[in-house]
């Protein structure tokens, strides 16, 4: 149909410690056409990267052990994955610590509180600008 979003069909790796909040995130990117892997710890989510290869992560800032600030300064770290899109979704009003990680590159910032459009859209908007920038080198 004209205007209708096609569908996500993005391989999504999502770190949050909260059950219900990684069911949510689940369930809603599935709809979406997205195929996911869930992680509750940074610790986890790296043998998830390496067996699911996803084009873009989710992550909270508050995790058990190696936060979610953490995780995105050992990806950006690492050549292999210095591109991967990165959308941090956190409860807390972070904004004051998260400008250096934003800082890296193809990381963006959004309150556990944003509508689902505007997740989307950012998810959508991260995964095209990787895209773009593989494209250009």
């Amino acid at each position: 149909m004209p205007g209708e979003t096609p569908a996500f069909e993005e391989r999504v790796l999502a770190i949050d410690d909260a059950p219900a909040f990684r069911a949510y995130l689940d369930l809603r990117l599935r709809q979406e056409g997205a195929t996911t892997w869930m992680c509750a710890s940074g610790e986890e989510a790296f043998e998830a990267i390496e067996a699911f290869s996803p084009s873009v992560v989710i992550a909270d800032i508050v995790l058990p052990g190696m936060d979610g600030l953490e995780v995105c300064r050992r990806l950006r770290a690492d050549s292999r994955y210095r591109r991967l899109p990165i959308l941090i979704l956190t409860g807390a009003d972070h904004s004051s610590d998260v400008g250096e990680v934003v800082g890296l590159g193809l990381i963006w910032y959004l309150r556990k509180g944003a509508d689902w459009p505007l997740i989307m859209r950012t998810l959508r908007n991260l995964v095209t600008r990787a895209r773009e920038m593989a494209i250009a080198s």
